[in-house]
């Protein structure tokens, strides 16, 4: 599992179950997090960025409650509630991953997650293959 891909889950939690968030939870989370996975400063910083969105979705849905208005999936959820404020730090980790360790999955995560923050195409549609050919030209 990616970092980008706990994140997810961090936010699909806070969405869906949010009572489960408590204080420990969080904690637990940030510790799974910090010795499942090599970070270094600049993301330490979009990572507690990231957990703090994750407390504040938690705070709105378990405030909220649920209606049959609520969007269905959690990333609607997550866009009812926060917006880009939640997306934003992702897509910086997410830009921070692609300049260390690129691969396709990254790729694709940044892809979305650029959309979501910016409401256009990343780097106007370019394929991974077509960004990692002039990466490395």
């Amino acid at each position: 599992m990616t970092i980008l891909a706990e994140i997810d889950d961090l936010y699909e939690r806070a969405v869906t179950d949010p009572a489960s968030l408590n204080d420990q939870a969080f904690a637990d989370w940030t510790e799974g997090v910090a010795s499942g996975f090599e970070i270094d400063r600049s993301a330490a910083k979009y990572v507690r960025r990231c957990l703090n969105a994750g407390r504040k979705l938690a705070a709105f849905w378990e405030s909220h409650g649920s209606s049959p208005d609520d969007p269905e999936t959690w990333q609607g959820r997550v866009d009812f509630s926060l917006g880009v404020r939640a997306w934003r730090p992702q897509l910086d980790l997410a830009m921070l991953v692609l300049e260390s360790d690129p691969d396709e999955e990254s790729y694709a995560r940044a892809v979305e997650l650029f959309r979501l923050v910016h409401h256009e195409p990343f780097l106007d549609g370019m394929s991974y293959d077509e960004w990692h050919g002039q990466r490395h030209k």
